[in-house]
C-alpha cells in the first residue's frame, strides 16, 4: 500500500480542503502517516494569499525536494492556492522534480479526516467571496462566493460532534454573507441557532465576519450566554475613511465604530479580534495616526497586524502613494506593539481568576519530551493556533475536558494556570 502525509499550510478554510484531500486518499486505499520521513508521497496543500506565503510554500517545496534527493520520500504531490495563482506551467519550470501539481478544488462536500485535535473541527460553511478587496487575491483563486446549504452544513456538524467534536469553529472567506447565494438573504443567525441545538457541541466559534451584515439578530445571539462563544473575529484591515474606500471595504469608519459600540454595550465578557493592514498604498502619517487612535480607543483584546502586500492581478497593485518599505515596517512595528500592549493587559487582568480552560493537549518541549503534570489549554478567548495558550498544572488531564482553572500569571499574551482541584 502507498503511504502518504501531508502538510497544509495557510488558513483553517486551507486546512478543512487537506482534511478532505486525506481522507479521498485513504478511500483509495492509501495509508496516512503523521510522519513526513519513510513515506512514498507527500502532499504539500499551499497557500498563495500574499508574497510571504508564496515565499513560504517555495521554502516547504525545496525542504521537500531535499528529502526526496536523500531517498527519504518518494513523490512530492503540490496543490492549493500557490497553483491556482502561479499557474501549474511556470511551476514546473521552476521545481521540475516535483511529481505532480493541482490547484483548488470546487467540492465541498467531500468526507473528511480530521488534522485537528479530536475535540476541536472546522466546520467551512461557504467558499469563494465577491468583495472584490483591491487588495486581495481571494476572488481570483478560490472564485465567487457559494454557500453550503444549511441541511449539509447541520448534518456535517452532527457528524462531527458524534465522534467527539466539542469546539466547531465556523469558518469561510466572509462568513456574515453565508445564505445570501441561496436564500436572497443572510441567514447566519439561523444557522447558528441550529447549530446550538446538536447535542454534544460544547463550544462555537465564528470566525472571518465582516461588519457590512452584522445585524441585531446575530448581536443578539452572542449576547445570549449560549454554545455561541462571544468571541467575535471582524477583519476591519483599517480606520480612515480613504483607505476604506480605496480598499473597496464598503464600510465607512463611523459605521464600524457604531457597530463595535453596540458589541461593547450588549455582549457580556467579549473578546473583539481584528486584522489590519499597514501601509496601504496612500496612507499617510495622520491616517496611520488615526488607525493608531483607533485601536487604542477600542482596545481589542486580539489583532494581527500585517504591512500591506501588493500582490500580481489586484487594483492595489497599481494604485500610485506606494509608501516606503522602511515606513511600512517602522508603522509595522508600532501598531504591533500598540496591539500586544491590549493583549497582555488582557491577560494581567485574569491573574487571580478563575477561568474554564479547554485542554488541548500535553505540553511537549522542543527535545520532543513530554512535561509530566503540565499542559496546554485554551480559555473561550482564545481561537486554535492563531490566539494565545494557557500553560496549566495538573494531574490525569484529559485533553477536549473543561476543567476550572486559576490563573496564576500571565507570560506575555499567555496565561500560566493551575486546575481547580
Amino acid at each position: 500500500m502507498n503511504t502518504f502525509s501531508i502538510v497544509s499550510l495557510g488558513c483553517p478554510k486551507n486546512l478543512v480542503d487537506s482534511e478532505r484531500v486525506v481522507r479521498r486518499m485513504e478511500l483509495e486505499g492509501n495509508v496516512f502517516r503523521t510522519e513526513l520521513d519513510g513515506c512514498d508521497t507527500v502532499i504539500l496543500n499551499t497557500c498563495g494569499f500574499i508574497g510571504p506565503a508564496r515565499a513560504e510554500a517555495r521554502d516547504y517545496i525545496g525542504s521537500l525536494l531535499d528529502l526526496k534527493r536523500q531517498g527519504r520520500i518518494r513523490r512530492i504531490v503540490v496543490r492549493g492556492c500557490l497553483t491556482q495563482c502561479e499557474g501549474i506551467e511556470p511551476l514546473q519550470k521552476e521545481f521540475p522534480e516535483v511529481d505532480e501539481w493541482f490547484g483548488v478544488e470546487s467540492d465541498l462536500v467531500e468526507p473528511r479526516r480530521l488534522l485537528t485535535e479530536k475535540h476541536v473541527a472546522y466546520l467551512r460553511i461557504a467558499d469563494g467571496c465577491d468583495r472584490r478587496c483591491t487588495y486581495c487575491t481571494i476572488p481570483k483563486i478560490r472564485g465567487r462566493f457559494r454557500s453550503r446549504p444549511m441541511e449539509e452544513l447541520l448534518a456535517e456538524a452532527a457528524e462531527l460532534a458524534s465522534h467527539g467534536v466539542r469546539e466547531l469553529v465556523v469558518v469561510a472567506q466572509e462568513t456574515t454573507f453565508w445564505g445570501t447565494d441561496l436564500y436572497g438573504k443572510t441567514r447566519l443567525a439561523e444557522l447558528l441557532r441550529k447549530l446550538e441545538e446538536i447535542e454534544g457541541l460544547r463550544w462555537i466559534r465564528l470566525m472571518y465576519a465582516y461588519p457590512m451584515f452584522f445585524d441585531d439578530d446575530l448581536i443578539a445571539l452572542f449576547a445570549a450566554k449560549g454554545k455561541l462563544l462571544p468571541y467575535i473575529d471582524l477583519p476591519l484591515q483599517h480606520a480612515a475613511d480613504p483607505i476604506l474606500k480605496r480598499m473597496n471595504r464598503g464600510v465607512t469608519k463611523s459605521e464600524t465604530e457604531r457597530l463595535l459600540e453596540k458589541f461593547r454595550n450588549r455582549i457580556d465578557d467579549l473578546v473583539l479580534r481584528t486584522s489590519l493592514i499597514v501601509g496601504f498604498p496612500g496612507e499617510t502619517e495622520q491616517m496611520f495616526n488615526e488607525l493608531v487612535k483607533f485601536v487604542e480607543h477600542w482596545k481589542f483584546e486580539r489583532a494581527g497586524v500585517f504591512p500591506f502586500s501588493p500582490e500580481k492581478g489586484t487594483a492595489a497593485e497599481q494604485f500610485d502613494g506606494r509608501v516606503p518599505e522602511r515606513l511600512v515596517k517602522k508603522r509595522y512595528e508600532k501598531l504591533y506593539k500598540v496591539c500586544e500592549a491590549h493583549s497582555v493587559a488582557w491577560a494581567v487582568r485574569r491573574k487571580g481568576t478563575f477561568l474554564d480552560v479547554q485542554i488541548d493537549s500535553p505540553y511537549v518541549d522542543e527535545s520532543g519530551r513530554r512535561e509530566p503534570n503540565l499542559f496546554l489549554g485554551r480559555t473561550r478567548a482564545d481561537a486554535p493556533d492563531i490566539d494565545p495558550i494557557v500553560y496549566v498544572t495538573g494531574t490525569n488531564l484529559v485533553a477536549g475536558s473543561l476543567i476550572s482553572c486559576e490563573i496564576l500569571e500571565n507570560n506575555g499574551c499567555n496565561l500560566v494556570a493551575v486546575a481547580d482541584d
